[in-house]
């Protein structure tokens, strides 16, 4: 394969760098070329930091620039991973979209849903490549689970994410020169963001939309906030989710999304129930419990073990996992290189619906509940300003 596509990455914090390491990695096995950084603080650009995170990070001929606008004017990259904290986009996105250069928006692509709409629509107006940053969609396990369902009806699906506020760590933007947290923890901050749900529980959401191939229609909310006395040093984020999504055809989805201070434990939950079936994670197996016969309703009830399908056997690692942040940016330089979209698990556009889904749900919270059409929060005036960027933002 030709190692033709020039690479550009903006952002190299935490997520910055998890996709600098499948870059460079791709450019050793002729998949792009990996030409240029930028980065608005010059240490997140130096060859000594960047090495204690990949050492094979090669700076010959790179590329380095303090913004995002300086690589989109320079006229030496073809796709661009914009890798920013999702607060602090202003245009680039657009402006890298109307120069013809293919985008790569890691999520939440904005927590701003008027500026998602803007960005949408120069990436489709300019015709170019386009993805978005959801690597579970690319764990094979959890491609297993949407194959296996392809030619079912899902009814509900459940998924408890248990986490802690700390397991964020500290980041690598100087929010503390922009007017956010002290400490950089900017995932902790509701301003940064955007909640936890919108942060992370934005996953959650969109393999519920892959596994089932449907878009949520509606969403209900509702959160145990932080109290404010842990604020100054927890970040003013809830403690606890939950979340309940109406699907379009007709399935029910469940969240549940956990962020305590000083508890250090992480543990999840996740199932899928079909018309005929309860789909589980078990171990390293993924499992559906189904009884083939046609004698339904056998005389003898059958046991568990009897209904016991494996689909599939874990890979032994989660969906967040680098493997498949690796798969998801291999399959979409192979997409822009081969000029074949369909390799691609998504789109800017098919995308919309995960990110208005967590922003509603913060909306739904914040109006004691309410269940919200989600087709209304993308356009109706009612929701102009949960969607709008606020002022002096």
């Amino acid at each position: 394969m030709p190692n033709q596509v020039r690479v550009g990455l903006v952002g190299v914090g935490q997520r910055g760098l998890n996709h600098l390491q499948s870059l460079v990695k791709l450019q050793s096995e002729e998949i792009g070329s990996f030409v240029a950084l930028a980065d608005p603080f010059a240490e997140n650009l130096s060859p000594e930091k960047i090495h204690q995170w990949e050492p094979n990070y090669d700076e010959r001929g790179m590329h380095l620039f303090s913004s995002a606008d300086e690589m989109i004017q320079s006229g030496e990259v073809d796709v661009i991973w914009f890798a920013m904290p999702p607060n602090q986009h202003r245009g680039e996105i657009e402006r890298a979209a109307e120069a013809g250069i293919a985008v790569f928006a890691e999520k939440p692509q904005t927590l701003f849903f008027d500026e998602a709409l803007s960005q949408a629509e120069a990436i489709d107006a300019a015709g170019i490549p386009n993805t978005v940053g959801f690597q579970m969609r690319f764990h094979p396990a959890y491609k297993a689970i949407r194959d296996h369902l392809a030619d079912k009806w899902t009814a509900a699906m459940m998924m408890v994410a248990e986490g802690a506020v700390e397991g964020h760590g500290v980041k690598h933007t100087h929010t503390e020169e922009r007017g956010g947290p002290a400490n950089r923890i900017w995932t902790a901050n509701r301003a940064w963001s955007g909640t936890s749900m919108v942060e992370a529980g934005i996953h959650q959401t969109d393999i519920m939309r892959y596994w089932s191939d449907d878009d949520v229609e509606w969403v209900r909310a509702s959160y145990v906030e932080r109290p404010k006395h842990l604020w100054d040093i927890e970040g003013d984020n809830p403690i606890y989710y939950n979340v309940t999504y109406g699907f379009k055809k007709g399935a029910i989805g469940t969240l549940i999304f956990t962020k305590p201070g000083r508890s250090y434990y992480n543990g999840r939950f996740d199932t899928v129930i079909w018309e005929h079936g309860t789909i589980k994670i078990e171990g390293n197996s993924i499992v559906d419990y189904h009884y083939a016969g046609d004698d339904w309703s056998p005389r003898l009830r059958p046991s568990v073990d009897e209904t016991r399908k494996v689909i599939c056997e874990d890979p032994g690692f989660d969906g967040m996992a680098m493997q498949n942040t690796y798969q998801l940016a291999k399959t979409f330089l192979e997409s822009i290189i081969e000029e074949d979209e369909s390799l691609t698990r998504n789109t800017y556009r098919s995308s919309l619906n995960s990110l208005a889904s967590v922003l509603a749900a913060n909306a739904s919270n914040d109006l004691g509940g309410e269940k919200i059409n989600i087709d209304d929060f993308m356009y109706s005036d009612d929701f102009a300003r949960f969607r709008a960027r606020p002022a002096g933002m």
